[in-house]
């Protein structure tokens, strides 16, 4: 709750760096929206354009405008300047080269309001910066990963919560005394750290709704814009996945219950991030990394290739970008070796873990007993690939039994 009762029920950040030639027709779609009552903290991360005039003339004719100042430090830091300046009852944080749908903020106040949500997400469209053409993006929010219900959380959704919605964070609406509550902040990253804030508070969030509408125009193939200057800093996806699952762990059972879906999660992150990376001299130090085994947080060596079924092509994906990496051409005999290679030195490092914080008796126990479901698996005919959704809405990987009212994920 907010006890300041001047205080504005939406309190909306928004980081801008030389956006001149986008600013104004942003905040005009911000100064038109159909719910009034909000603050908009505008600050200017060390623009060196016409960025600020722009804002200064907008402050000055409307008093919900706040202009705040800083040095260049990147988006993430710019969020932090406007959370820790906000006052509303909810927060939102927007980007300064998006179009705004004049009720996107009633539509997610109102859902919020509805449901006691402490996260509200709608669905956005998108648009080349260039030539204007819509970009199709049916998957901002993955409908079918989502439980059937009008609130939800991790829990009924344990599965999917790292995947059925996109680390972004200027789609979502927060409740402002949740965040602070859990001091939910960005950390200091050139990039990807908004996939920190975004996926530790929707894994945190007691309640979580959707509103099923586009009320975003996302700006895309924008010259400049942060998604486009990766290569500046090409592992920090990885420093910020590490500090996303510290933090998960640090959560009584919260990993344990979303860890299938984390770690699916997370190789889909790290094949993207080097299938997508233009820099050529970016891509070799991801591949570099990659050959040197140092990813070891997101735990591929200590599981099966089936294990990362989430996303069917996913692990061959991941095989061929390590075939790529340790230069082999495709060679089959290589790359089992050094998959066998990544998978025994994180083992190894799980076990003395393991050795030190449960003692040697209880954790060679539990190496036995894994060695011995490995032998059993191995022992019988392989499982049918059909998969089936249990009641808690999470992959089974077993066929429903008949009596049961599971849906599989075709339908």
């Amino acid at each position: 709750m907010n006890n300041n009762p001047t205080a504005p029920s939406i309190s909306i950040v928004l980081p801008v760096y030389n956006g001149e030639s986008y600013l104004e027709t942003t905040l005009t779609s911000i100064q038109s929206q159909t719910h009034s009552d909000f603050e908009v903290l505008c600050v200017n991360d060390g623009s060196t354009d016409n960025s600020l005039s722009i804002l200064e003339e907008f402050s000055q004719a409307d008093t919900r405008f706040h202009v705040l100042t800083q040095e260049n430090s990147g988006p993430g830091a710019a969020r932090n300047t406007g959370l820790d300046a906000a006052t509303g009852t909810y927060v939102i944080m927007l980007d300064a080269d998006d179009i705004y749908e004049p009720t996107l903020l009633e539509e997610l106040y109102a859902s919020a309001e509805a449901h006691g949500s402490d996260v509200a997400v709608c669905r956005s469209s998108q648009f080349d910066d260039s030539t204007g053409a819509p970009v199709d993006s049916w998957w901002t929010i993955n409908i079918a990963q989502i439980p059937d219900m009008p609130v939800f959380n991790a829990a009924d959704m344990r599965d999917f919560i790292f995947t059925a919605f996109i680390g972004w964070p200027w789609d979502k609406l927060y409740r402002r005394s949740f965040i602070e509550e859990n001091a939910i902040r960005y950390p200091r990253l050139s990039n990807s750290e908004d996939l920190y804030f975004v996926f530790l508070s929707l894994a945190l969030a007691s309640k979580i709704s959707i509103v099923d509408t586009p009320l975003i125009s996302h700006r895309v193939n924008r010259s400049g814009s942060v998604s486009g200057s990766r290569a500046k800093d090409p592992l920090a996806f990885y420093e910020s996945t590490c500090l996303l699952k510290a933090q998960l762990k640090k959560r009584p059972g919260l990993y344990e219950k979303t860890s299938w879906g984390f770690l699916n999660w997370a190789i889909g992150y790290l094949v993207w991030n080097i299938e997508t990376m233009d820099d050529e001299s970016g891509r070799q130090i991801q591949l570099k990394a990659l050959a040197n085994d140092e990813f070891p947080e997101l735990e591929i060596g200590l599981h099966s290739p089936a294990f990362f079924g989430l996303e069917p092509t996913v692990y061959a994906r991941y095989c061929a970008l390590l075939d790529e990496a340790i230069g082999n051409d495709g060679q089959t005999a290589s790359s089992t070796k050094q998959q066998k290679r990544h998978r025994i030195i994180p083992r190894l490092i799980k076990f003395l873990e393991g050795i030190q914080y449960d003692g040697l008796l209880r954790t060679l126990r539990k190496s036995l007993g894994w060695f011995k479901r490995k032998l059993l698996k191995q022992a019988v005919s392989q499982p049918s690939s059909h998969m089936a959704r249990g009641s808690d809405f999470a992959l089974t990987g077993k066929i429903a039994a008949k009596n049961t009212s599971s849906r599989t994920l075709g339908d």
